[in-house]
């Protein structure tokens, strides 16, 4: 079976080419801990039968409409229901901290959220844990 085509590591700004995981050697760390294989399931996470009725309620009550593109004056039809304030920021599952939101703005809001929390751990780790 031919091997797939070099790509470039998913480590922003790295030019180093990878045929593997996504990431080069250096930036290899950053690809651990975000597989879905590694995560518990819906329901130990807190989504379960209680959220869907939560999550139907707040599509309800954003009237189907992802709410940060109602922000920029568009209207886009919400597919997800998303945490305002991120559960590891110490966000809570109440209506006030929930939103609909759109497949597209949920990506970019889960990247920036991701980016934080990284930093965030990095910071911890040269702080000696602080």
């Amino acid at each position: 079976m031919p091997t797939s085509p070099p790509r470039p590591c998913r480590h922003f700004g790295c030019p180093r080419l990878v045929t593997t995981s996504g990431y080069c050697e250096a930036h290899a760390e950053e690809g651990r801990g975000w597989s879905s294989r590694n995560r518990a399931s819906r329901h130990k996470r807190g989504y379960d039968a209680a959220w869907v009725r939560k999550r139907d309620r707040i599509l309800a009550r954003d009237c189907g409409l992802c709410q940060p593109c109602l922000k920029r004056g568009r209207t886009t039809a919400a597919t997800q229901v998303d945490h305002i304030v991120p559960k590891f920021e110490d966000g809570t599952d109440d209506d006030d901290n929930l939103q609909s939101i759109c497949d597209d703005c949920h990506e970019v809001k889960t990247k920036a959220e991701r980016l934080r929390a990284m930093r965030h751990r990095g910071r911890a780790s040269n702080n000696g844990g602080v």
